[in-house]
Parts: C-alpha cells; sequence; structure tokens
C-alpha cells in the first residue's frame, strides 16, 4: 500500500491569485476608464469628472493587492502544501501594485511640466 499522500493546492494561495487577476483586470479597467474621462476634460477645468471616484477605486483596488501579497506570502510559508498558486498569487500582485506605482509617477512627471 503506497502511504504518500499528494500535497495539495493551498487555499490561501488560490485566493491570493484569484484576487491578485482580479484587482489587475480591474485596474487595467480604472486607468482606461480614467483616460477616457480625462480626454472629455473641460478646457481649461484642472480636474475631470468622476476624479474623485476613480482615485478611491484605486486606492481600494490598491488595498485589495497588498490583502493578495499577504496572503500569498502566508501560503508560500505553508508547509504539506504546493506553493504555486501563492508564488502566482505574489508575482501577479507585486506586478501591478509596481505597475500602478510607477504610472502614478510617470503621471505626477507629466503633470508637473505644465505648472511652471
Amino acid at each position: 500500500m503506497n502511504d504518500t499522500v499528494e500535497a495539495k493546492h493551498s487555499g490561501i494561495g488560490i485566493a491570493s491569485f484569484g484576487i491578485s487577476i482580479a484587482v489587475g483586470f480591474l485596474m487595467v479597467a480604472v486607468l482606461f476608464t480614467a483616460a477616457i474621462l480625462s480626454a472629455h476634460r473641460v478646457q481649461g477645468s484642472p480636474t475631470y469628472p468622476g476624479q474623485t471616484v476613480v482615485g478611491l477605486t484605486a486606492i481600494f483596488l490598491m488595498a485589495a493587492d497588498v490583502l493578495a501579497v499577504g496572503l500569498g506570502i502566508a501560503a508560500v510559508c505553508q508547509t504539506g502544501k504546493k506553493r504555486l498558486f501563492g508564488i502566482l498569487g505574489l508575482v501577479f500582485s507585486g506586478g501591478t501594485i509596481m505597475g500602478t506605482i510607477a504610472l502614478i509617477i510617470i503621471g505626477l512627471l507629466y503633470a508637473s511640466r505644465f505648472t511652471r
């Protein structure tokens, strides 16, 4: 009789992976929406309609991505479970966080060119 039990995927890792994928798609949708709203800005107005909603949504999605990072770390640290989804969740959520921060920095640098 074979007493070896194959390790199962970590539920925490699957949750991290699922959250990171969902946040990635939603963040792209939010940034696309922000670009469309910004293109329809009234000439001379420093803001565009919906700017507050877009900003709050991006902050909420970043918080969800931080949660995905925490779940990914917890999944990688689990013993006796497969770590694949935990690692993927860490990579995807980390990439989304870094990409969003990079876009914010690029946007701030671009906007600073026009305030002088």
